[in-house]
């Protein structure tokens, strides 16, 4: 009789733990990415394709515009402000205009992807396996 009791009450309780975790996980606030992480996935996007086409032999035709506005894009925790960042940011844009000057393209994709390394490496590298990839 004391077992049939003790499993009905954790049975019970086991299920009001459970329906009040969904109740609380219910009201926390969905993360919303910073103007540089959404910049940061499109970059990703952009340079997987890059790299299978210059694996290709083929040119590459554009960078898109938005990448040169990487500086000014807003960060979570205002990353962007530091002079650290603003440091980093020069050697990527270069690597920008190598590319879209057509002038050896794969090198200047190759400074581009070191050129994020060396910043992650400093600020969140949780991207690094990614970029790693690229």
């Amino acid at each position: 009789m004391n077992l049939k009791l003790i499993t009905t009450l954790l049975i019970i309780s086991g299920i009001f733990a459970c329906t009040k975790q969904s109740k609380s996980s219910d009201s926390a606030e969905m993360y919303e990415p910073s103007e540089l992480s959404n910049m940061m996935r499109d970059m990703v996007t952009w340079s997987k394709e890059t790299k299978r086409l210059l694996l290709k032999g083929e040119v590459i035709n554009d960078v898109p515009k938005q990448f040169y506005e990487l500086a000014s894009q807003k960060a979570t925790r205002d990353e962007h402000k530091d002079v650290a960042f603003q440091g980093m940011v020069p050697e990527y844009l270069e690597a920008l205009k190598g590319i879209d000057r057509k002038d050896s393209q794969q090198y200047y994709y190759d400074v581009s992807i070191q050129a994020c390394k060396t910043c992650h490496a400093v600020y969140c590298g949780g991207p690094l396996s990614v970029i790693n990839q690229l």
